[in-house]
């Protein structure tokens, strides 16, 4: 499996790329890094230096890899924060080239704007840039709460509220949404709230003591959901091709997104511990990997519909 993963690049630190890339290669899934810009760190640290590439240089990678041939091959985009509409357009132009070679191809979009409580952090036309355009063209969407009531438009204040927020979200294209930052859930805990073509459910983890929440954990996410929804939906495929192993259904996506967040959150659950117990505030991808390529079975989705 190929995914072309399209995202920020930084040489100190994991985030963006640099928290999507090992992880999916560790699952067995082959990636095509396309940095949109090599900063130092996050801009969140102090004296961050680096460069942004700019759609024209997105638009040219991209022309390469058709020219090779191997578009074809790829089974999913995944993107993650976008500087600006031109990278934004670039992106989904990308998108657009990849499904015409492949129409299986899936578009992962995480649709990074902002959080609580700082609020939006990114330019203002962005927000409308993926409420308008990207939704349309995206197969499976991860905003956190407070991103799913940019694209929603709705507050949320309750579990019925979160509801109509992503159900208003699916209505703008993607079959699947995974809400995160998820406030809602049984337990009282925090964590998931998962659409799949018109299925509900929700997970929760327990609350880790970190003195300030570390950096890329949100692009690790949508990399662990996305690969093990590949993972399974090979699985699922390969079930229908024998006669004595049910097909999972028609659709060999439909169905395995409840498998694939328990997966991805099991896996998130156990690096998150690792970075606690390193103490170093930054993801512990390294220490936890094995975690990452088989997932414990630690969590698992419950169905509220």
């Amino acid at each position: 499996m190929n995914v072309l993963s399209i995202q920020s690049h930084v040489v100190f630190g994991r985030v963006g790329n640099r928290s999507a890339v090992f992880p999916l290669e560790r699952m067995g899934i082959n990636v095509w890094p396309l940095n949109t810009v090599q900063y130092s760190s996050h801009t969140g640290k102090p004296g961050w230096t680096g460069t942004a590439f700019g759609a024209d240089h997105l638009l040219d990678i991209i022309d390469g890899l058709n020219k090779l041939g191997c578009l074809s091959s790829c089974d999913a985009v995944l993107s993650g924060y976008i500087g600006d509409m031109e990278t934004g357009m670039a992106i989904l132009e990308a998108v657009r080239i990849v499904k015409s070679k492949n129409p299986k191809a899936l578009y992962c979009c995480d649709p990074v704007m902002g959080d609580h409580p700082g609020g939006l952090y990114v330019q203002k036309d962005i927000p409308a840039f993926f409420q308008q355009r990207a939704l349309a063209m995206a197969d499976v969407v991860i905003p956190n709460r407070f991103e799913a009531q940019m694209l929603s438009g709705l507050q949320l204040s309750d579990r019925n509220s979160a509801l109509k927020a992503v159900q208003a979200i699916v209505e703008r294209g993607p079959s699947i949404v995974l809400m995160t930052s998820y406030p809602y859930a049984t337990d009282g805990g925090v964590g998931f709230l998962l659409a799949d073509h018109g299925e509900y459910s929700e997970l929760s983890t327990p609350v880790l003591p970190f003195s300030q929440p570390v950096k890329g954990s949100g692009d690790l996410l949508s990399a662990l959901f996305l690969g093990n929804l590949l993972i399974s939906s090979r699985a699922c495929r390969r079930a229908g091709e024998h006669p004595n192993e049910p097909d999972c259904s028609d659709n060999p996506v439909t169905g395995v997104a409840r498998a694939a967040l328990g997966a991805a959150a099991s896996s998130l659950y156990s690096v998150l511990e690792a970075s606690v117990a390193c103490g170093s505030g930054e993801l512990a991808l390294l220490e936890a990997q094995d975690f990452i390529a088989q997932a414990p079975k630690r969590f698992s989705p419950i169905s509220l519909m």
